[in-house]
């Protein structure tokens, strides 16, 4: 599974989200969250085929987080919400991340996205959104018998 064919790419697209200060993927990840709003991305799990003859798939699940740091966790929902319509629609324009992927969807078996509510980083409590995405691609592995 190639998720470091794409990860820039990912993290660009996301960075460019009007409204969100800062974007970490999973192989950086800050100690603490200083800008805010900021979006962190990880994989969850993955699903791959491959096979004699036929093209290795790989399915990864992507969660993205979307942390706010306020004084009020309630302040948060009304700077939170907004932002769920922009994330989809970054993601929406940016289907194949520049062609390094075959496509990049809201999770097709579950939710796109939930809260806001709040959630942990570290020792900090935040005001998020988790948003749920799948990313398709198609890779060129070796199978032999």
């Amino acid at each position: 599974m190639a998720i470091e064919n794409w990860k820039d790419e990912l993290t660009k697209v996301l960075s460019e989200i009007s409204g969100i200060e800062e974007v970490r993927a999973y192989d950086d990840l800050p100690g603490q969250i200083i800008a805010s709003p900021t979006l962190i991305w990880f994989p969850e799990h993955g699903r791959q085929s491959y096979g004699m003859g036929s093209p290795a798939v790989a399915f990864h699940r992507v969660k993205l987080s979307l942390l706010i740091s306020v004084a009020l966790l309630p302040e948060g929902a009304g700077r939170a919400v907004p932002l769920i319509a922009a994330v989809r629609n970054k993601l929406a324009q940016h289907i194949q991340l520049g062609g390094t992927v075959t496509q990049l969807i809201p999770n097709p078996d579950g939710l796109f996205y939930e809260g806001p509510a709040a959630i942990m980083y570290g020792d900090r409590t935040y005001t998020g959104v988790n948003f749920y995405l799948e990313v398709k691609e198609v890779e060129r592995i070796t199978v032999s018998a």
